[in-house]
């Protein structure tokens, strides 16, 4: 269990559950939980994920990139919002799990309400080091 007394909510391929995998104490425990929900066979397990993230208001713990096909549906300006605000990265390291959360702000240009705009300058998916901006600003007219 978190520290936040909630279990996660595991969304896997039937064909994942249903062989021997390396990790079946973990798949057996998320049973007992009552937290591994099998998609069936010939569905497409993105459409489970989202509609649970969405009903649910809640954050998704995957380090897919979400390119394919059905996000391309959603639209290119929703979706993307979407995902930078709910999507948590993980990563394995020699010390466990580490879970990279969605950042406290948007990391996408922005044109601020005076017109200037905010572009980041550094476009890699590292979000736990500080992102460097640049401010365009527009001249002020002189009458």
């Amino acid at each position: 269990m978190s520290p936040s007394k909630r279990y996660p909510l595991v969304i896997l391929h039937q064909s994942r559950v249903a062989r021997d995998p390396k990790n079946r104490q973990w798949l057996e425990r998320w049973k007992r939980a009552g937290i591994l929900y099998a998609t069936p066979y010939g569905s497409n397990d993105d459409w489970y994920w989202l509609y649970a993230a969405v009903s649910c208001k809640c954050l998704v713990v995957t380090n897919d990139e979400m390119r394919d096909h059905l996000f391309q549906l959603l639209g290119n300006s929703f979706f993307p919002r979407w995902k930078e605000k709910h999507q948590v990265r993980l990563s394995m390291t020699r010390t466990g799990l580490v879970l990279i959360m969605p950042p406290p702000y948007s990391i996408v240009i922005q044109e601020s309400a005076t017109g200037s705009w905010h572009v980041p300058s550094i476009a890699d998916d590292d979000l736990l080091n500080p992102r460097l901006w640049l401010c365009a600003c527009r001249n002020k007219k002189t009458p």
